[in-house]
């Protein structure tokens, strides 16, 4: 990435994708939250969805960019909690030999390793090597991360915790409302809170989570479209289409075409 933008990748988010960038050899400034911080490898960095980042690169870089989707890391995590803000910090690690680091930093190699064979049973292996490594993440302890610039901790709290009753509810339909009630705050907060922490809307932070399931659900080749839209609470299949394709860029028919699924 760097050879084709002359050395700089200009700030940037992802908005359905958690980032870890597996850095083997070299010497880059990342640019995160207006700062402009040296990165040398062995290091690794954890890049939650929605984080604006770049790099400038002092030197030529020998790496790697793990990119995982919403849905897969929805359908893995989301019945373990404790390890969610795994996926949702911005960390960044230097690897120090016989370390903790250097233990996940093989593991991210041997990950890496795994993809590029394409043996027998690789989709199977990379989830379970993709699991381990976000356990891996979430063990790593404090001292061991470079201090960054961190967003107000009580709201990261409340966003964590609101993304958390929008795993838990089984419905688009539930309000905004509903969900400031159960938070204990008022709409406007949670409009600041998620603002602040993921430059997002609550309303735009349900639909990314409802599209992702809906992603997910879709792959069944059981499950009809008007089905699949009906199950995450979508009253009418026209407004689900076009959100979808909205969030997507695709109908709900030709995503199914994209990966392969009749019907």
């Amino acid at each position: 990435m760097g050879k084709e933008n002359n050395n700089n990748v200009k700030p940037h988010a992802h908005n359905n994708q958690f980032q870890i960038f597996v850095v083997i050899e070299g010497t880059t400034i990342l640019l995160y939250n207006g700062e402009k911080i040296p990165i040398t490898g062995p290091s690794f960095i954890t890049v939650p969805k929605n984080t604006e980042h770049g790099f400038e690169h002092q030197t030529e870089m020998k790496g790697w960019i793990i990119s995982l989707s919403d849905p897969v890391l929805e359908h893995m995590v989301k019945r373990e909690t404790e390890v969610i803000n795994a996926i949702e910090t911005f960390q960044l690690i230097e690897v120090v030999e016989g370390s903790y680091s250097e233990t996940v930093f093989k593991c991210m190699l041997e990950c890496i390793d795994e993809y590029q064979k394409e043996e027998k049973g690789r989709l199977l292996m990379l989830k379970y090597m993709v699991g381990k490594i976000i356990v891996q993440l979430s063990r790593i302890p404090e001292e061991a991360r470079l201090s960054l610039s961190k967003k107000d901790n009580l709201s990261v709290i409340y966003f964590r915790r609101f993304n958390q009753l929008i795993r838990e509810s089984d419905t688009y339909k539930k309000t905004i409302e509903q969900y400031a009630a159960e938070l204990n705050i008022t709409t406007g907060h949670l409009n600041r809170i998620c603002s602040t922490v993921a430059q997002q809307s609550p309303k735009e932070v349900i639909m990314d989570y409802f599209i992702s399931e809906a992603q997910l659900l879709l792959t069944d080749i059981e499950k009809s479209i008007n089905e699949v839209c009906y199950s995450i609470g979508f009253d009418d299949p026209s407004y689900f289409s076009r959100i979808f394709k909205k969030k997507t860029g695709l109908t709900p028919n030709e995503f199914r075409k994209k990966i392969g699924v009749k019907g």
